[in-house]
């Protein structure tokens, strides 16, 4: 009997040990110092910590708490690599954890931890990078997980919640993250509501403690804090004015340029470039909605993005004569308004915005409150990488800008995934509900060895 036991447990575990394994391969072979870690390594020499932190605060950036931990933890490179490393290895168990855990639960926030573009944390230097984009995930991740427990009444552990004040002064340095919490921590106050009305049914642990409640608002109070700190901060505009003296053209740009802009970024990077998250989710958006209505039209309108990455791929590589009716990814500043490659874009990418919003109505609609939720959740992802058109910076931020989207895909996909687990494990059992799984362990070992060569 303990022997079975013991399998069990392995078998539940199993996806958690290959993340291990993999974020030890990963940050065993990364080389930092590279990039913009040798500035910030030096950052501090001149003017000490706090004249640094200042100056940057006046000319450049507000994201003071992000550099105050950098230029620290730089000094310490062991210390960051062990960090990174345990914030790599506990995001499954985090998002699992959301989700409501689970030996299948298990398997999908994995998954979706190996299919994260982890190698655009060392565009600029693996240190600088992390630091500044990906600990804050991890930091919204987890701030998730305390929201949960703290909603549905569960115990949190003392020393969780003691470590949550930080890692919200953390994340929420990010303006990004900051947008996204808040707009979490505010539904989250609607579904307390909506429970203590009786309009939403949910089973809970316990009760509200004071100690919960008190937790909740200093969440709120530091979200707040920070978004003022960025609000009133000067640096941010003294660095697009230094972002548009490299770049004199942005400075010609209107509102329309820049709308447009930000909305082209999106457009390249995920369906210009056939982004592996983009491809993943959207398949499985799509096999969800079949796996619920058994329908062909739902399955087939929520299977649109795929068609129109099929027509950007395969298309234009089996017949090139057809090319030029494709959007080349290439410099995000080069168009033209009377050329056909600048509206088709716009046209993908509203047809694809159109198809996903069509597949969580589908998933959703018996829920309305949980449709808003992932609605708003997708759309905050969106914003936060059509916002970085109004920021001359977007020429050289690269992919690591758009890690909220990632986040926001990902999550939305593990709530839906979460919501049908059943029928996913009664499809994993059959011989076509593997077939059709194993694209997705070829996906991550794909990312997983381009990542090893990068790092």
């Amino acid at each position: 009997m303990r022997t079975e036991q013991r399998k069990g447990v392995w078998r539940a575990y199993t996806p958690f040990f290959i993340v291990i394994l993999v974020g030890l391969f990963y940050h065993l072979r990364m080389q930092p110092m590279s990039g913009d870690d040798p500035f910030f390594a030096d950052a501090t020499k001149e003017l000490g910590l706090w004249g640094y932190l200042a100056h940057r605060y006046v000319h450049w950036t507000s994201r003071v708490v992000s550099e105050f931990i950098l230029v620290n933890v730089i000094q310490l490179p062991l210390l960051w690599r062990l960090l990174d490393f345990l914030m790599f290895a506990s995001l499954p168990v985090i998002l699992s954890d959301i989700f409501g855990g689970g030996r299948m639960m298990n398997w999908c926030a994995s998954t979706a931890v190996l299919l994260f573009p982890f190698h655009d944390m060392g565009t600029a230097g693996w240190i600088t990078t992390t630091v500044t984009h990906f600990w804050p995930l991890w930091g919204i991740c987890y701030l998730g997980l305390l929201v949960r427990k703290l909603l549905l009444e569960e115990r949190v552990r003392p020393i969780c919640g003691i470590l949550g004040v930080p890692v919200c002064i953390m994340t929420c340095s990010h303006e990004q993250y900051a947008v996204i919490f808040l707009v979490i921590l505010l539904l989250g106050g609607v579904f307390r509501r909506l429970v203590s009305r009786g309009r939403v049914s949910v089973n809970t642990a316990g009760e509200a403690t004071a100690a919960g409640r008190a937790l909740y608002v200093s969440f709120l109070i530091i979200d707040l804090v920070s978004l003022l700190v960025i609000a009133l901060c000067p640096g941010n505009a003294a660095r697009n004015a230094v972002s548009i003296a490299d770049l004199p053209v942005y400075a010609e740009f209107g509102f329309g340029e820049k709308l447009y802009l930000g909305l082209l970024s999106v457009e390249r990077v995920f369906i210009a470039n056939a982004d592996a998250v983009f491809v993943a989710v959207t398949a499985l958006w799509a096999m969800l909605v079949y796996q619920k209505t058994r329908s062909y039209l739902p399955t087939l309108l929520s299977a649109l993005p795929l068609l129109v990455l099929f027509g950007q791929t395969v298309l234009r590589t089996a017949y090139p004569g057809l090319s030029g009716l494709f959007v080349m990814p290439e410099e995000i500043l080069e168009w033209s308004w009377g050329e056909l490659s600048a509206w088709l874009p716009m046209v993908y990418l509203a047809a694809c915005l159109a198809s996903m919003v069509y597949a969580l109505c589908q998933l959703f609609w018996e829920e309305p409150f949980s449709l808003v939720c992932v609605l708003l959740l997708l759309g905050c992802g969106f914003g936060a990488a059509m916002i970085l058109g109004f920021m001359a910076t977007i020429y050289v931020s690269g992919e690591r800008a758009y890690a909220p989207l990632y986040m926001s895909l990902l999550a939305v996909t593990l709530y839906a995934l979460h919501r049908q687990r059943d029928a996913l494990g009664r499809m994993a059992e059959t011989d076509g509900g593997r077939l059709f799984l194993t694209p997705f362990a070829v996906l991550c070992l794909t990312n997983i060895l381009f990542i090893g060569l990068s790092v």
